[in-house]
């Protein structure tokens, strides 16, 4: 896990839905996402340093802003660093005309995030 000393030297990509972000860890870690798109997870960090990737694992769960970990904050088992999170949105049932393949690689997104 990485210790908050080393934030500065950390930088997170999250998904925007405009396209991939890049920011400071100790940026993402004080601000969160915002209020304009309160679901915008983490997908890929590395270090500053060395431009090394960094695993997803290593930075500390309570900022990486998915549906499993803001139902965790929710649950109160995460810690809440920029409040409470927002209520997830409903999501459409998918197409039954949907290719299989195109069906599962929804439904994978759909866990992750």
């Amino acid at each position: 896990m990485i210790d908050r000393s080393e934030f500065d030297d950390i930088t997170v990509t999250v998904a925007h839905p405009w396209g991939d972000l890049e920011t400071p860890l100790t940026e993402w870690a004080a601000n969160g996402p915002g209020r304009d798109r309160p679901f915008i997870p983490i997908v890929a960090a590395t270090r500053r340093s060395t431009g090394e990737r960094v695993s997803l694992d290593e930075i500390p769960a309570e900022y990486h802003n998915t549906r499993a970990t803001r139902q965790m904050q929710r649950e109160g088992l995460l810690p809440s660093p920029w409040g409470p999170p927002p209520e997830e949105r409903q999501r459409r049932p998918l197409s039954p005309n949907l290719p299989q393949h195109v069906r599962e690689a929804i439904e994978r997104d759909r866990q992750q995030g």
